[in-house]
């Protein structure tokens, strides 16, 4: 077994099965020979964390601290409408002897109405841990403000990032922690006041029954309409914006596409998603006392189900909390955005083996960690290799509750068995998590570089898009400038490039 420091860090030891590479193997993969120089990190941290630490809480390894945002919206919050609209029989029967298909109907109501607490809860608590990591991220990055208020370009990478923030703070704020207790609470009562409604009969009881199933049922979904409303123009008006600034900088390119496809979700998600909330809460109070504001909630309980699944697949995505702070600009996100373009491209290409297309030696151990740690997966894959007991107890110390890997040690490890077992377990989790990995990366990217085309540095500055190459020399561009485990961005000159036009020269236009 490899020993472990006091703090649980994996450590190959000397004469064990596990022993560190001798230097002359790093020699043969110089990460610097393969490398262009346009090639361009993340551009929303520095290069990732290969170093994890994971603590063992109810038999289970967990990470020690959050250090993604992670979309984890639940498809059940779509039908906190329907919850709303549990009191139907409640409200159409209100009357005393109340006929028996009323009742069977008012304890089917109220049932969906109290069951979908449980997806309420949960959803709060996952986004309360986002809004948590999101707060953090804030503060950290407020504070590299003021620390860097002489540096412009670092000012600009800031904003931006701020930028970014404040719409995730908002989107979990209301459209997550608010929707969960405003509509949360009126799917409460009106639960309770339908099942009170079954005892009518008793005047008291029948009173507090169209209360809660009433106007103190309804009006707290009328509340959060209104609040939605405004918050769904606000983003609206921002995803216009970065469209505009793409049509104005980035003219005719890919990246223009990709943006303009990108804002058109989330309008048309805004949108979707305000008019709903606002027709969903004034019909909530018609149908305390009317019958028919329940035809006004059957499509509102259908588009609600619709935005749901629609941000959950287009719209949202996971991305790691910015930890360190590297100023980036148009020029970087543009490159990094056609790297992530052309792998997904490259990925759902009809091929035996996909992993082989982006990783450049998938033999080598330290390769295939490059690739998974610079694609942002690593903790997903420690959990798996956390998992799986015969590879767990080869490299740690499985009786200690911490554990911290590095994925330095991961790639020094020297049994055959041992490397074959790494390999395996990394091409399953990107057999599997390799969609969702780049479509993540590129809605987030996208989502920062609209922020930084409205924060410009230079109003004269402007991309302009070269004529399109064939589809096999860019694919063989991102291929010829592999690095130790990971495909390079392509030279954003290839699709790109940056023109610096004059006042001189547009007055002249």
């Amino acid at each position: 077994m490899a020993q472990t420091t006091p703090n649980g860090i994996f450590e190959p030891q000397p004469g064990s099965e596990i022993e560190a590479a001798p230097p002359a193997e790093k020699q043969d993969l110089p990460i610097a020979q393969f490398s262009t120089e346009r090639a361009v990190d993340r551009p929303m941290s520095e290069t990732p964390s290969g170093c994890l630490t994971f603590v063992k809480r109810k038999g289970r390894y967990r990470p020690e601290t959050q250090t993604k945002l992670r979309n984890s919206l639940l498809a059940g919050m779509g039908f906190l409408e329907l919850a709303n609209a549990g009191d139907f029989a409640a409200n159409v029967w209100n009357k005393i002897p109340i006929p028996v298909y009323a009742i069977v109907l008012m304890v089917l109501g109220a049932s969906v109405a109290l069951g979908i607490l449980y997806f309420v809860v949960k959803d709060a608590r996952l986004s309360w841990e986002n809004l948590r990591g999101l707060r953090a991220e804030r503060y950290y990055l407020q504070k590299e403000k003021a620390r860097h208020r002489q540096d412009t370009e670092m000012t600009r990478t800031l904003e931006s990032l701020l930028d970014v923030n404040f719409r995730e703070m908002g989107t979990e704020l209301v459209d997550r922690i608010g929707m969960d207790t405003f509509m949360g609470f009126g799917a409460l009562t009106v639960g309770i006041g339908t099942f009170m409604a079954i005892g009518g009969a008793n005047e008291n009881v029948y009173r507090a029954s169209n209360l809660l199933s009433g106007y103190i049922g309804n009006a707290p979904c009328a509340l959060y309409g209104l609040a939605n409303l405004f918050w769904s123009i606000f983003v609206w008006r921002r995803a216009h914006r970065h469209s505009q600034a793409g049509t104005t900088r980035l003219t005719g390119s890919r990246m223009e596409q990709m943006l303009k496809i990108r804002t058109s979700r989330v309008k048309v998600h805004s949108s979707l998603n305000g008019i709903t909330g606002i027709v969903g809460g004034a019909g909530s109070l018609v149908s305390a006392t009317m019958w028919w504001g329940y035809v006004v909630l059957i499509p509102c309980i259908a588009s609600s189900i619709l935005a749901n699944y629609f941000w959950r697949h287009k719209i949202g995505y996971q991305r790691p909390l910015v930890r360190q702070v590297v100023p980036f600009n148009e020029e970087s996100i543009v490159a990094e955005l056609a790297f992530v373009d052309l792998s997904r491209q490259r990925w759902s290409q009809p091929r035996s083996d996909p992993f082989t297309g982006l990783v450049s030696k998938t033999e080598s151990v330290s390769c295939v960690m490059e690739f998974i740690v610079r694609n942002r997966l690593f903790e997903e894959f420690c959990m798996r290799l956390l998992a799986d007991a015969e590879v767990c107890a080869a490299l740690f110390d499985t009786s200690r509750d911490t554990v911290t890997i590095s994925s330095e040690s991961l790639g020094a490890v020297n049994d055959d068995a041992v490397r074959g077992r790494l390999i395996e377990i990394a091409r399953a989790l990107m057999t599997e998590a390799a969609p969702n990995c780049f479509r993540d990366q590129e809605n987030s990217l996208l989502e920062v570089l609209g922020c930084v085309l409205c924060h410009p540095g230079d109003d004269n500055e402007k991309m302009v898009a070269q004529p399109a190459k064939n589809p096999a020399t860019a694919e063989d561009s991102v291929a010829s400038s592999t690095l130790d485990g990971l495909a390079e961005p392509c030279d954003s000159g290839d699709t790109l490039e940056r023109v610096v036009e004059t006042d001189t020269s547009e007055s002249s236009t």
